[in-house]
């Protein structure tokens, strides 16, 4: 099986899954789908994690309808509460990604939406259509040693799928 075939086939397990959150940590966007699990943080505590996340650090966009709802360069505008220092990918709160992931999450908590069909083209371009009517469109970027996306999934010996450079391995 090839990387992308392999690709294809782990995020098909996206299909039928809740999507239940969206989020960043500095301008890396995490979008979370499926159950809470058990999980062992790095320090050997016991806590909960989502059981299954995507990772994006290229071109992207989240619609609902044909209605772009929040994109990836809404990580490098000052949002409504930015101070004359904003800094993209600093305090959370701050950029108009925040402002827009608060009516996203609004959506979310209210539709409920689960993912209806997932699609990764031969380029590793993305996208997922969810029940609610909104899509998410993720397009690489394939800039040499850049990761553009990365898909976990929760499980002992579950492989991490990341698409780097046009191609993708497994972490």
């Amino acid at each position: 099986m090839t990387g992308l075939e392999a690709t294809r086939a782990a995020l098909r397990e996206l299909e039928g899954r809740p999507f239940t959150a969206i989020g960043r940590a500095a301008t890396l966007v995490w979008l979370t789908f499926g159950d809470d699990v058990p999980w062992v943080d790095h320090r050997g505590e016991h806590t909960v994690h989502p059981e299954m996340s995507l990772h994006l650090q290229c071109r992207w966009r989240l619609l609902n309808g044909v209605s772009t709802m929040v994109q990836e360069g809404d990580l490098y505008v000052p949002g409504a509460r930015a101070g004359a220092g904003f800094e993209a990918g600093g305090e959370i709160g701050t950029s108009r990604f925040d402002d827009r992931v608060e009516t996203v999450t609004q959506l979310v908590a209210a539709d409920a939406p689960v993912v209806d069909h997932v699609c990764v083209g031969d380029e590793f371009d993305l996208q997922l259509m969810l029940s609610s009517g909104m899509s998410l469109e993720v397009f690489p970027a394939g800039r040499p040693e850049w990761e553009d996306w990365r898909f976990l999934s929760s499980g002992e010996g579950r492989p991490h799928y990341v698409v780097e450079s046009g191609s993708v391995f497994k972490a």
